[in-house]
């Protein structure tokens, strides 16, 4: 398993809504699912401010790159450029099983 951590200002709040409506099918289809999701954020040690925050979840990073590129998730990539900034982090998770 491989997590992305998405961390998003929000620019068009109304667009924003369709892009997270619409793109979750895609994430599904390719093997993926969104973990963690949260509007209400409070930073506690720094100064950085995120909108929303979200986990995904991936099988490996070949399924996320599949669908990163993919026909069904390439017109919603779109709208989101236009509805948030984003900063997504690929995580590799090296705690103890």
């Amino acid at each position: 398993m491989i997590h992305y951590l998405i961390l998003a200002r929000i620019i068009d709040q109304e667009l924003f809504a369709d892009y997270i409506k619409g793109h979750i099918p895609t994430i599904v289809q390719y093997g993926g699912r969104v973990t963690f999701r949260s509007t209400d954020n409070v930073p506690l040690l720094g100064t950085e401010t995120w909108d929303a925050v979200a986990i995904q979840e991936w099988p490996s990073e070949a399924a996320f790159e599949e669908w990163w590129s993919s026909d069904e998730y390439r017109p919603w990539a779109l709208i989101r450029d236009r509805a948030a900034t984003m900063t997504i982090v690929k995580c590799h998770n090296t705690a103890p099983a």
